[in-house]
């Protein structure tokens, strides 16, 4: 009977997944084109990964940090290694040295000299440091600057800096597991190394799109971001490293694209999207995002950019027909959603690494930090002043949220449950700017003995866990439509976004997944509708957000809503002297405003150039829009790219953002020629009033 229930339920499971995800259908992995080009990926750079993305400083006496790793499957044993580029302080003496450890066991020392203020350290990975899953890699500073009892060796002078050229090289992993999990890490680019979103040499706008998304989203995720690119099929002359396909059936038009799909054994589903990884000539990992129709990628694409689908995907291939919806934020982001793991603060680990996140769409002006920590008993309140000098300093846990320190004293932790300490830490209001962005750190202070003299073995430490949460409340956010918001509204997965393109400029696809890039928020990358401006209409611009890429000389519909508009043009040429710009010198600009066509308060943004020469997607030009700090409508930049706003000359008046007018000598009205009519007629008014009044007197007078 169990038998029979256990062949049941696998049975029902297939079922289910195969009415989610699709059949399966058999793929060949190893292709091998005799036409196609491809260039042979250096295998050192294929498999090196950086250990960090930002130089490392540690601080003397003592001091580490801890690098992680993982195996996923077996590695062959020649040439794994992990590579350290190291300075120091000139200051340091004998016996100042640097120590790593693999998995808490010592494997090499390297002292650190005055004649020699950098270092290349090559550390083999062997044996159990191969063995598959997670391990760590350890480096421990103990930097000396002056020999002697009762030396303070506590100073900025005192110092080691890891580099960011610093790396590890897993060499020859077996590939027998090939499994669309790999994604995006496999297709992500690193330094020397290049990766293609391949797509038809004339693409559906939903094609488009997608080709976009998926390289803005591996941009995001990669080491060297400017390595990812969409490239139309004819345009692959060689093939030098991974690549991804994007399209449908009826696009593809060049010999080597159809066989190379001919060779994969791959099919275009008839419903849904195909996901199929490939490994082309043994040379160049390659994955297939293929549907019949383009409108089918719809809803779809969004699997690949949301981390919990991401995860469920197994396997070399598979076709996703269901188009889930992807869950809204129910208020609570965890510290693990912004890449935080467990963290245990001590003498030598003492602050983390900048991370960041995005507040959800709709949030409160005073969200809270809720964090669950444990301490070591040695850091519990002391009473005696004996006690205090034996518990040493006084320990401080300082959060940076957007810069801003938030502290909370780790002795003075009462409330307790299971030995974890829960504390509240309201965010002040104005901490989390409008474009949602938070940026956070965390540090401990006090966790070392500053008296010299002192020597102890006492453990103190603090531990922080990634359950940590903020907490956001549920309500609207602001309604005002300004740029220091930017990129939201634009970036709410939640809400719809159509990117309108010009019928007069050019848009490349590396300007497209530009502007992507710039949109991506929330943590993930937000698919947009791409439209062709000849071809939209007031109904298309209805209950959505709106960037329009170009102004009314190439936008029809704006064209013929200008009054509309909150820029004023004239024969299709932007007027910004009342805005309090040098006409002359705009080369980029932007403004934000609702759109008049939606009945739900959704905004609208134009991007547009005051010069044919100057392209409408400037890559500065967005980066400096996500910096903004003051409320702002509109905001250009200069041919030398300088960046001015109307910060100055607006106002928020009863929810709405308007334009400020500026006083101008030549139309102000005390400067005008009806002044002079005025007063002339108040003169009179007064002299008629006067002797109206001097005869009613006068009139008394004679009848008394």
């Amino acid at each position: 009977m169990n038998r029979i229930i256990i062949i049941f339920l696998m049975s029902l499971s297939c079922f289910i997944g195969m009415s989610i995800f699709g059949p399966v259908v058999l793929a060949t992995y190893e292709i091998k084109l005799d036409n196609v080009n491809v260039m042979p990926i250096d295998k050192r750079i294929q498999n090196r990964h950086s250990l960090t993305n930002k130089p490392v400083e540690l601080y003397g006496p003592v001091d580490e940090k801890v690098f992680f790793y993982e195996v996923k499957t077996e590695a062959k044993k020649d040439e794994n290694k992990v590579v350290f580029f190291l300075k120091h302080s000139e200051l340091l003496i004998e016996p100042s040295a640097v120590t790593f450890s693999i998995d808490d066991e010592t494997v090499q020392s390297v002292s650190l000299k005055k004649s020699e203020l950098t270092n290349k350290v090559v550390i083999p990975l062997t044996k159990e440091a191969l063995s598959k899953g997670f391990h760590t890699v350890t480096v421990s500073f103990n930097g000396v600057l002056k020999e002697g009892i009762c030396v303070n060796q506590e100073t900025r002078s005192n110092w080691l800096t890891i580099g960011t050229d610093s790396y590890i090289q897993l060499h020859s992993q077996k590939t027998e597991d090939v499994s669309l999990l790999d994604f995006p890490i496999i297709f992500s680019a690193k330094q020397g190394q290049s990766v293609s979103v391949i797509i038809p040499d004339k693409p559906s706008l939903e094609t488009r799109s997608a080709g976009s998304a998926i390289a803005a989203f591996l941009q995001s995720k990669s080491e060297d971001a400017k390595s990812v690119k969409v490239v139309r099929e004819s345009n692959v002359n060689v093939i030098a490293g991974n690549f991804i396909v994007v399209g449908s059936q009826s696009e593809f038009q060049t010999a080597w694209v159809k066989t190379l799909i001919t060779e994969a054994n791959v099919s275009f589903p008839d419903k849904g999207l195909l996901l199929s990884r490939h490994r082309l000539n043994e040379h160049a990992e390659s994955l297939f995002i293929l549907v019949k129709s383009a409108e089918q990628f719809k809803g779809r694409v969004d699997i690949l950019l949301d981390e919990s689908f991401r995860n469920q995907l197994t396997g070399q291939q598979m076709v996703i027909t269901s188009t889930p919806k992807i869950d809204k934020t129910n208020g609570l982001i965890s510290l693990k959603k912004f890449g935080m793991s467990n963290l245990t603060f001590d003498r030598a680990n003492r602050e983390t690494d900048t991370y960041f996140g995005y507040a959800p769409p709709s949030w409160n002006a005073k969200p809270t930090l809720e964090l669950l920590l444990r301490r070591s008993d040695t850091l519990k309140p002391r009473n005696s002043k004996e006690d205090k000098e034996l518990a040493g300093e006084d320990v401080e846990l300082v959060v940076h949220i957007n810069n801003v320190p938030y502290s909370v004293d780790i002795r003075e932790l009462s409330e307790e449950e299971n030995d974890v300490f829960t504390v509240q830490i309201p965010i002040e209001e104005g901490t989390i700017q409008e474009n949602h962005l938070i940026s956070l750190r965390i540090e401990v202070n006090g966790l070392r003995r500053k008296n010299p003299c002192y020597s102890t073995n006492e453990n103190r430490w603090v531990y922080l866990s990634e359950e940590s949460y903020f907490t956001f409340h549920e309500g609207d956010s602001t309604s005002e439509k300004t740029l220091n918001s930017f990129p939201y509204p634009f970036s709410d997965p939640s809400q719809p976004t159509k990117v309108i393109l010009p019928t007069e400029k050019e848009v490349t696809d590396g300007d497209l997944t530009t502007l992507i890039s710039s949109l991506t928020g929330f943590g993930q990358v937000p698919i947009i509708e791409l439209f062709e401006g000849n071809y939209f209409n007031e109904s298309d611009a209805e209950n959505s957000h709106l960037i329009f890429l170009g102004g009314v000389d190439s936008q029809p519909i704006l064209k013929s809503n200008e009054e509309d508009l909150i820029v004023p043009y004239k024969a299709n040429l932007p007027d910004f002297h009342s805005f309090g710009f040098l006409q002359e010198a705009v080369q980029q600009y932007s403004w934000i405003q609702e759109n008049p066509w939606s009945k739900k308060g959704h905004a609208m943004l134009v991007f547009d150039t005051a010069g044919p020469e100057a392209k409408v997607i400037n890559e500065r030009f967005l980066e400096s829009l996500t910096n903004l700090n003051e409320a702002s409508t509109v905001a250009i930049q200069t041919k030398e790219n300088h960046i001015y706003t109307n910060s100055n000359d607006f106002k928020i008046d009863a929810g709405s953002v308007k334009v400020a007018s500026i006083s101008d000598s030549k139309s102000s009205f005390m400067n005008s020629s009806w002044w002079m009519v005025g007063f002339g007629i108040l003169i009179l008014a007064v002299l008629v009033l006067l002797i109206v009044v001097k005869r009613k007197r006068l009139k008394g007078k004679e009848n008394m």
